[in-house]
């Protein structure tokens, strides 16, 4: 006997009259659990089926092959029914085929609508997003969705948290460090976390790097005097652009600026070498070289020296296409300040008219707010004028927004150029290497405090963005 016979008991077939007609009962078998199971006398194909058919060795065999077979297709005990049952549970494979084939299909949003609802999503979200598919990844890095995204996300930074601005600071402690936060937290939040913004060149901690600007979510960052790197602190894609080649001589510096230039539709920086030579009418005077580079170019162009006097060692300031520098004009002394602007598609410079600050004894400082060419007059030890320029070429669109007193005598600390205003009205400075919130309505002062950017060199504001420094085709 075979494993099969060993674990089940075979009763004999017993015979029972049914309608006057003898019939032998199916044989049973017990199972080890003490149940009887019917030996069913055909095979079958049914997985859900409880009864398995013996092999031909261990099929028993009845009295009379006959009547057997006769009664076996004519029965219909309790156990065949059973038996029946059992196949009637299992359905068949082709339905289940069949089933697959037939689900309907998951719908789909068109293309157009797709495009408008991820235009509307954060940087950092959209940078997630791009690990889903590979359609995802082409459409976030397509340029046409790069520049829908940025015209929205500059209407919504100033009203939505999820599309606040950045600040980026310049920390000098414990070591040199470029740190970020969100704007939306300095202002509601009275202790923020700032966020160390690292990449391949801050890995001299000894070396000094400043932010020259920002534009559409790029970082102009500026290298030993010598180079420039356009950075997206958002996508972490940078491009280092060629070296500027500038001899070094005694006093001389080194001063950028950065910005868009609408009509090639390319980013550009200006730099302005700056350097003391002989002048044929005996003594020093300084000269000033300019080169500029495009984005697309990627390659520096020289242009005509500089001749409307001598820049300051500051960075140009963009607004609408123009990069603005306070100057001290040829041939004056003491503390003249002129501004005059570069505008980045003629490539010229023009002299920009001021307004009338009225009083004397005050120092300037230039600067960009809300959109505006800024001038900050600090009135020593007793308080800090606000200027904004809303025309270019117009003198009257000068316009005195708010003054901020000084609670004590600064020495000569000044307040920095206001870096922006929000919704409510307060502004947002820097005095004394710590950030500071004044509130023009009720003149209050507020001290938010930034964790790892406990003393501030300097900062700016930029947007996150999908804007890409590195043109394509290039490396």
């Amino acid at each position: 006997m075979t494993n099969r016979t060993k674990h089940h008991k075979i009763h004999p077939p017993s015979v029972f009259t049914h309608n006057n007609q003898t019939e032998k009962r199916i044989p049973e078998m017990e199972s080890e659990n003490g149940e009887s199971e019917a030996t069913h006398p055909f095979p079958t194909n049914s997985k859900n089926s409880r009864v398995t058919d013996p092999t031909p060795k261990d099929r028993p065999m009845p009295a009379s092959s006959s009547s057997s077979s006769s009664s076996s297709s004519t029965s219909t005990g309790p156990s065949q029914k059973r038996q029946n049952n059992d196949h009637n549970l299992s359905p068949p494979q082709t339905n289940e085929k069949r089933t697959k084939k037939t689900r309907p299909p998951l719908p789909s949003l068109p293309h157009e609508l797709i495009i408008e609802i991820l235009s509307r999503l954060p940087a950092k979200s959209l940078i997630k997003f791009r690990c889903v598919s590979k359609s995802f990844k082409s459409l976030v890095s397509n340029p046409h969705f790069i520049k829908t995204h940025l015209e929205k996300v500059k209407k919504l930074s100033r009203n939505d948290p999820d599309f606040s601005p950045e600040i980026v600071i310049s920390s000098s402690e414990p070591l040199f460090r470029l740190k970020s936060c969100s704007l939306y937290s300095v202002y509601n939040n009275p202790v923020t976390d700032a966020v160390v913004l690292d990449y391949y060149l801050l890995k001299d901690t000894y070396r000094y790097d400043w932010v020259v600007g920002s534009c559409d979510g790029l970082l102009c960052l500026g290298i030993k005097q010598d180079f420039v790197v356009l950075w997206n602190p958002s996508t972490r894609v940078f491009n280092r652009l060629p070296d500027l080649r500038f001899a070094k001589k005694l006093g001389s510096y080194t001063v950028f600026g950065f910005g868009y230039d609408s009509q090639i539709d390319d980013y550009k920086v200006l730099a302005m070498f700056c350097f003391l030579t002989k002048s044929v009418y005996g003594g020093n005077r300084y000269v000033t070289r300019i080169k500029v580079c495009a984005l697309k170019g990627e390659c520096w162009r020289r242009l005509e020296d500089f001749g409307l006097g001598l820049p300051y060692d500051v960075s140009g300031k963009h607004v609408d296409g123009k990069l603005c520098w306070p100057i001290m004009p040829e041939g004056s002394v003491g503390s003249a300040w002129s501004i005059v602007a570069f505008d980045l598609a003629q490539e010229m410079f023009e002299e920009v008219v001021q307004p009338d600050y009225g009083a004397v004894g005050y120092e300037r400082v230039l600067g960009v707010l809300q959109g505006w060419l800024c001038v900050m007059c600090n009135y020593q030890g007793v308080r800090a004028d606000v200027w904004v320029l809303k025309e270019f070429g117009v003198r009257d669109s000068w316009t005195k927004l708010f003054s901020i007193p000084y609670l004590d005598d600064p020495l000569w600390f000044h307040y920095s150029v206001p870096l922006c205003i929000d919704v409510g009205g307060e502004v947002l400075l820097e005095c004394k290497s710590v950030l500071v919130i004044y509130n023009p309505k009720h003149g209050t002062f507020r001290y938010p405090v930034m964790n790892g950017a406990s003393s501030c060199i300097e900062a700016d504001v930029y947007i996150q963005s999908l804007v890409s420094p590195v043109v394509d085709g290039q490396v």
